[in-house]
């Protein structure tokens, strides 16, 4: 018999139509036997290689849109690290998984319990920096090992990491939307070609529409986010190659720092725009949506990849140590830990609406995140041990599916469980909120598995390739006709769906209304004891007015009402200005405004000095459970006190007394809440009539 012995030999475990999205395990050996001849003297020489036991995940790196594939494992120690990374990819770094699930949990906590984490949104801008930083250390890798980049094969890596679960979402959402009908399919149309094309976030600017208001429920307002970083995606491989182009006379690494300085420019622009552009009296969300104002986490991520990102094929880690141990070590003991805490501090006190946020903090929490992302990859002190935990790497690993799926998944079950009624919504949010998490999960792990696993390891060909080889057994048939179905029902939902929400054809009739009770004569209605007659009253206010404006022509005959959706106090100014200028302004002027936002320093004084003499003021107290509303209600109950002739209409306290009569949002009355609004400026009416104010209103925002 042959004596034989063993030897290490290189496997390879992607097996065939992994493609380039498969992780590279070069370094896994097997012990397999080998013939020996003892008959002679040992001339010959095994070859020794380390053994490094680390686990093998071939699972994807992914993000919020595209985080990448092309990533071995990183190895447990820097000691023990294997040989040289593949040219063109680049180590895996488990920390970065952690990082994408303490993203994508915050960004889920925002949206589905409201206030539990004010801050949450900031999930969002850790995803851009991770995405810059991941998709720009693959170009450098790939130009360092190549001398170029496939544009042609970028372009389909992203197109195959992104297009089938996104799609999948945008479709299925779809047609459940135009099944369960309603506030939920008003303007599929627009919402659906606008996140197709990744050109969500300019067609919500385009139709100004908020993200932070909460009266029209939009499935797919969420991709706002995927659009800026397709658009991203488009761009910034042109804007690279065209950097290296013009540098081409310097060395590789030098041209990276050039491109990184383009970048930091380009970021630097960004942030200036988005404080420049941003105004405190107007909704954020034009700032907030823009890929101009927004794009500067992409690039502070994209930075970080040119700076530390090496180009050498050759290289042991795509990412080398370039200070000394100690240093890192000390490094990662403070600054990282620092910069984590600060970024969750930031998750429960940044308001989305607050001016500091755009005013600098999203900066500020982008840098914060690049940051924990050169930690994380260097995996230095305790944060990278924090993060490496399996269950914040098991939502990171799922993060893309379990965003596409949260936010339709919310809607959903805030329409069916509510039904469109607000005291459902008060008394079980965190119901719904459960509800939907529990739905997004289960959706994102099936997701995960059946449709964004298969075509990044398997491409749009091999998929089709392995449902045809399939073809006879009864589960590809059943999921072809399942696809056919769900494809149905979402064009069905696409040509019924209506323009416009109840609530919005609600105020247009009654904007409609409010024109003509103004142009017609004011009756000679006598007006009820202890209050003054519609005809002395001028009343400018918001949408929450304009929602009431049938109820006060109701009760105060001849009254004159100017109100408008989404109106701040800037908005009312003018009004009320030209109003005094053609003599209109009557008596009593009721101003129902703060749904939008509180007034400027010194703005509630400049305008009710504007009014002249001879006139009283009533101040609606606004009511809502949204941020900025409680704020602007207590600014005007401390404004109260020290000021004579303006007097409280206590909407708040009333509101808050009958929130089962307010629309869904919490916010706008329906019904009998109509007549409570009326009631509350009459108390008003009243109040300034005895000339005594009663500045004692309770408001439990």
């Amino acid at each position: 018999m042959t004596p034989r012995r063993l030897v290490e030999k290189p496997v390879d475990l992607t097996g065939d139509g992994i493609g380039a999205e498969s992780v590279e395990p070069s370094d896994r050996v097997v012990l397999v036997e080998e013939p020996v001849d003892l008959s002679g003297p040992a001339t010959r020489t095994v070859e020794q290689r380390p053994l490094v036991e680390e686990p093998v995940d071939l699972g994807p790196s992914s993000d919020d849109a595209a985080a990448s594939s092309d990533a071995v494992p990183a190895a447990e120690t820097e000691q023990s690290a294997p040989s040289a990374v593949r040219p063109g990819r680049i180590r895996r770094a488990r920390a970065l998984d952690g990082l994408r699930g303490v993203a994508v949990l915050s960004v889920v906590i925002y949206h589905l319990f409201g206030n539990a984490m004010r801050g949450g949104y900031l999930g969002v801008d850790i995803f851009f920096v991770l995405s810059g930083f991941l998709i720009t250390s693959l170009l450098v890798r790939e130009y360092g090992a190549t001398g170029r980049v496939s544009l042609g094969g970028f372009w389909t890596r992203r197109a195959r990491r992104i297009l089938p679960a996104a799609v999948t979402v945008l479709v299925t959402a779809t047609a459940v939307a135009g099944l369960i009908g309603g506030d939920v399919a008003v303007k599929l149309k627009e919402q659906f070609v606008g996140s197709l094309f990744f050109v969500n976030n300019w067609v919500q600017i385009a139709q100004s529409q908020s993200y932070f208001a909460d009266t029209t429920p939009r499935p797919f307002m969420h991709y706002w986010s995927l659009a800026i970083e397709e658009q991203f995606y488009v761009v910034w491989p042109l804007v690279f190659l065209g950097v290296m182009l013009l540098a081409r006379r310097r060395p590789v690494r030098g041209r990276m720092l050039v491109a990184a300085v383009v970048a930091t420019v380009i970021g630097a622009a960004s942030a200036a725009a988005m404080v420049l552009l941003y105004r405190p009296d107007v909704d954020p969300s034009r700032v907030y949506f823009g890929s101009d104002t927004h794009v500067f986490g992409l690039l502070a991520g994209v930075v970080l990849a040119l700076v530390i990102t090496t180009p050498a094929a050759d290289a042991a880690d795509s990412w080398p140590r370039r200070i000394g141990a100690r240093t890192a070590a000390v490094l990662g003991a403070t600054v990282a830990p620092i910069a984590f805490v600060g970024l969750i501090v930031m998750f429960f006190v940044l308001p989305d609406t607050s001016p500091l946020t755009y005013r600098g903090g999203l900066l500020v929490a982008c840098l914060l995140t690049a940051i924990l992302v050169h930690n994380a990859v260097r995996e230095d002190g305790p944060v990278p041990r924090l993060l490496s935990l399996r269950g914040l790497r098991w939502f990171g690993e799922r993060s893309f599916s379990l965003y596409l799926w949260h936010w339709p998944a919310f809607i959903f079950a805030r329409q069916l469980i509510d039904g469109g009624g607000n005291e459902t919504t008060h008394s079980a949010g965190w119901v719904i909120g459960l509800v939907a998490a529990v739905v997004s999960v289960v959706l994102s792990e099936l997701s995960y598995r059946w449709i964004e696993t298969p075509f990044r390891r398997l491409g749009f060909r091999g998929v089709l390739r392995s449902l045809g080889g399939n073809a006879r057994r009864m589960a590809p048939s059943a999921a072809v006709a399942g696809v056919l179905v769900v494809a149905m029902l979402a064009g069905s939902a696409l040509g019924t769906s209506p323009d416009k929400s109840e609530l919005e054809q609600q105020l247009d009739r009654l904007a409609q209304m409010q024109r003509e009770a103004n142009a017609a004569p004011p009756p000679a209605a006598p007006p009820r004891r202890g209050l003054p007659a519609g005809a002395e009253i001028t009343a400018v206010g918001d949408s929450v007015m304009l929602a009431s404006s049938a109820a006060l022509n109701r009760r105060f005959p001849g009254i004159y009402i100017d109100a408008a959706v989404s109106r701040h106090y800037s908005g009312a100014e003018p009004v009320l200005a030209d109003l005094e200028a053609t003599g209109q302004l009557r008596e009593f002027v009721v101003l129902g405004l703060g749904t939008n936002g509180q007034a400027f320093p010194g703005q509630l004084t400049r305008m009710i000095r504007g009014l002249g003499r001879g006139h009283k003021v009533i101040l609606v107290v606004p009511f809502g459970p949204v941020d900025g509303i409680p704020q602007a209600a207590q600014q005007l109950i401390a404004y109260v006190k020290r000021r004579p002739n303006v007097y409280l209409a206590p909407w708040c306290s009333i509101a808050a007394d009958h929130q089962a009569d307010l629309g869904a949002d919490g916010v706008h009355p329906l019904g009998p809440g109509l007549r409570f609004y009326a009631d509350a400026v009459e108390q008003g009416l009243r109040q300034a009539v005895d000339g005594r104010a009663d500045p004692s209103i309770r408001c439990p925002l």
